[in-house]
């Protein structure tokens, strides 16, 4: 086996067919990564002349050290061949030796171990030979974390994914939890709509990000990362970017119209003394009509008549689809968009073939008192299994300079932190 540079139509006629590939193991992520300071390569490991392993490597100086390299979930190579993993290694590191690297992160696409839908561990299931021959081979791992407030990887270590394979959206349906189920039937009562932006509206996409980033304390990114990404994808056909419009005058009306028939029945019931139970029920339901008519009022008064309240960013590549981002005015989560938008694109995803439809990054912990429990919780509705992945490796090349770097680091992440508070 020889370890070789690939073109970059070498590397992606490999990693379409790879069953490791991922949109982040691609010629269109690292053209995305260039516009943020990135430098892109392509190795791979050839049998006579034919590509058996591969990745991209994406660079960055960093200054005052040498260069930092990374391997976006990657490697694509079958893991369960610890032998093909090694003379992978061995070829990496010369490669990088010679390009003056610092060190290679890699965060792999792979499971440490199995669990559930309710992330209970699947016994026997553990990594533990590929976990030994990673540090045998050099490999530095960075930690088990569970919590995303303790995240340190680039990437979530832990994920939610639905098999859809050769299974039909009735057989999804049917094994969605019952109030996943409730949800996405009430979600067609709320006058939704699903609109597919483009460059034009993208902004209100990044409105939603903005809103959410600010509940949920995490940091966004500007309009310009978006568009460029959406932009060097589309015309690949390898993003959809979904928003949800309500549209408040029409519910109005179809509240009004309840309103209506429930007042006109408890008209013909009267002081019918048979009727006491339904009677009560009709009040009530009257009481709730006019509540939601006037909250609507509201809406319309402040928004006019229609507003975008959700969206979701989907990543469409190889054998899955990953819902990558997702956005919601949390004002507006009672009329259940996110419901119907990710019923919209699972089905979506089975009409056309996929195997998997990834809700992507969860918390690992799954106490119903835990800051993520709400996400995972979402997510698990739809009966997507967790996956524990192995987490984030550094292949150390120069220590001495590595050693030195994360003291720095750890410095420059205390003062910022220090600045914010």
């Amino acid at each position: 086996m020889k370890f070789a540079v690939l073109t970059s139509k070498e590397f992606l006629e490999f990693s379409k067919d790879s069953e490791m590939t991922s949109f982040f193991q691609t010629p269109y992520w690292a053209e995305i990564k260039k516009d943020n300071g990135w430098e892109s390569h392509f190795v791979g490991l050839k049998d006579k002349n034919k590509v058996v392993a591969a990745t991209l490597l994406l660079s960055k100086k960093i200054k005052f050290f040498k260069t930092m390299y990374y391997a976006p979930r990657g490697f694509l190579l079958d893991y369960n061949n610890l032998d093909l993993l090694e003379k992978f290694t061995i070829g990496l590191k010369e490669y990088l030796s010679k390009n003056n690297a610092l060190f290679l992160k890699i965060n792999p696409y792979v499971d440490y171990q199995l669990r559930d839908v309710d992330g209970e561990v699947i016994d026997n299931t553990a990594k533990d030979k590929l976990m030994e021959k990673f540090r045998e081979l050099g490999y530095k791992h960075n930690g088990f974390y569970i919590d995303q407030d303790n995240k340190k990887d680039l990437e979530p270590r832990w994920i939610s994914v639905l098999d859809i394979k050769s299974k039909t959206m009735d057989q999804l349906f049917k094994d969605m939890r019952s109030s996943t189920k409730w949800r996405i039937n009430n979600s067609r009562k709320n006058c939704l709509k699903i609109i597919e932006a483009d460059e034009d509206n993208l902004i209100e996409f990044k409105n939603l990000m903005k809103h959410t980033a600010e509940r949920r304390e995490f940091i966004d990114r500007p309009l310009s990362y978006y568009k460029n990404m959406f932009n060097v994808l589309n015309k690949e056909g390898l993003v959809k970017v979904l928003l949800v419009e309500i549209n408040f005058k029409e519910l109005k009306e179809q509240s009004q119209n309840e309103l209506d028939k429930n007042i006109k029945l408890l008209e013909e019931f009267g002081e019918n003394s048979k009727k006491t139970g339904q009677i009560k029920e009709l009040k009530l339901e009257q009481d709730r009509l006019k509540e939601k008519i006037k909250v609507l009022d509201s809406h319309i008064s402040e928004f006019g008549e229609k507003k975008i309240i959700a969206g979701g960013w989907y990543m469409l590549y190889g054998r899955e689809i990953i819902y990558l981002f997702g956005a919601s005015y949390k004002d507006f989560m009672k009329y259940n968009s996110q419901y119907l938008l990710q019923y919209e694109m699972i089905n979506y995803a089975v009409e056309n073939g996929y195997d998997t439809f990834n809700f992507y990054g969860i918390d690992g912990n799954f106490n119903k008192e835990s800051k993520g429990y709400g996400l995972f919780d979402f997510k698990r509705g739809f009966n997507a299994c967790v996956h524990e992945l192995v987490g984030e490796f550094d292949l150390v090349i120069s220590k001495g300079s590595y050693n030195l770097y994360n003291v720095c680091f750890s410095a420059y992440k205390l003062v910022k932190k220090i600045v914010k508070m």
